[in-house]
């Protein structure tokens, strides 16, 4: 097979600068591709034809990505042709002409073919994958369509009861922001797995804010025309209005609500956390974060528990809109409470996060909003 570089499939991202190849090393110069967004984060291509050979990764455009040149921590994903993805070997720093700085990354041989990602990609396939293997323990419904007319799914345990509380989980108002759900992956099994969880709550989730962000393969930050997740109640964004409206249903029909949005940080931080305040202007402090961040914290599991479990952001440090996040809707609009979770797409400064980690992250959370709920 000839040598080739693909990033046109669900999720893809990636520009090939150059592809030259020896009888002992393929070598890839590729960049981010920003897309819609001005910040080029996310990446997720395949490189096949390889004949068994290893490849050398090098991204080279490090200053365009959120959080800066510096990929010095950064451990990308690779999975080979039927293969399970694991962690990348460490960075290595390249100097480039002009003072310019790239990051490499080699990727050992064996395989027809090897995909690289910035972090464990997740499609709506996946997510259909997990919710085939739970069995019947959630449902699926229409709340709307995206902007390009793609239908977008709301998960389910059962319709909500005056008496009792319910959670809405929401992931990817940023599309490339991978880590939310492979965390609600894994809250989601940790319910199906619990009747006595099942029976306390009920639990609904917006699997894909973003949807046609993460189909196509963008970041999804500051995306034109509006960013998602400053989109709640303004009306700027049809899947915001979509989430919002259902959002207000399950409040209204249930004894309370709490809304957990999931996120991740910037590239290279190492740290999982629930934000004091959003990085809007002007945002207020939330008067639930520090308490839910703590126990959050305290019940992800030792060996990947982050050192430090809330942070307090610059106002106006992280955002190029104005307009109300997802937590700020849940706890002005709708009276409720609610929070934003930061999930690493690296790990902590001592464990590099797989799959299994972000469920246990997933299991702890499911957890931690059960007991907040019931309480």
């Amino acid at each position: 097979m000839e040598l080739a570089f693909q990033s046109d499939f669900p999720g893809g991202n990636g520009l090939a600068l150059g592809v030259e190849e020896s009888a002992e090393r393929v070598t890839v110069r590729f960049a981010a591709e920003p897309k819609n967004c001005p910040e080029a984060m996310w990446f997720h291509f395949r490189v096949a034809g390889l004949a068994g050979r290893p490849v050398r990764c090098i991204l080279a455009n490090p200053e365009q990505t959120l959080g800066g040149w510096d990929w010095s921590k950064n451990r990308p994903v690779q999975r080979p042709a039927g293969g399970a993805w694991s962690r990348s070997g460490a960075a290595q720093r390249i100097d480039a002409a002009g003072g310019r700085v790239e990051w490499a990354w080699d990727i050992g041989g064996g395989a027809e073919h090897i995909e690289v990602a910035h972090c464990f990609p997740y499609q709506p396939a996946d997510m259909e994958a997990t919710l085939r293997e739970i069995g019947g323990a959630f449902q699926t419904a229409m709340i709307g369509v995206s902007s390009k007319g793609r239908p977008m799914i709301r998960i389910y345990s059962t319709m909500p009861e005056a008496a009792k509380p319910a959670v809405l989980l929401l992931a990817r108002n940023h599309a490339g922001e991978t880590p939310g759900s492979w965390v609600l992956d894994g809250a989601l099994r940790h319910v199906a797995a619990s009747e006595a969880l099942r029976n306390a709550v009920t639990w609904w989730a917006v699997p894909f804010v973003d949807l046609d962000d993460v189909v196509e393969g963008s970041y999804g930050k500051d995306p034109w025309p509006h960013d998602c997740n400053r989109s709640y109640g303004n009306g700027k964004r049809p899947e915001t209005i979509a989430v919002v409206a259902d959002g207000a249903r399950l409040a209204k029909a249930s004894r309370r609500l709490f809304v957990a949005d999931l996120h991740a940080p910037a590239h290279a931080e190492r740290q999982c956390y629930v934000p004091t305040r959003g990085w809007e202007p002007n945002s207020p402090t939330n008067p639930i974060a520090e308490e839910f961040g703590q126990r959050l914290n305290a019940a992800v599991p030792e060996d990947i528990r982050s050192s430090t479990a809330t942070i307090t952001p610059p106002g106006g440090a992280n955002t190029r809109y104005e307009g109300p996040s997802a937590c700020r809707w849940a706890t002005e609009r709708l009276g409720q409470q609610g929070v934003t979770i930061e999930i690493s797409y690296q790990g902590t400064e001592s464990a590099d996060y797989g799959i299994g980690d972000y469920h246990r992250i997933g299991a702890a959370l499911a957890e931690t909003l059960a007991a907040w709920v019931t309480a």
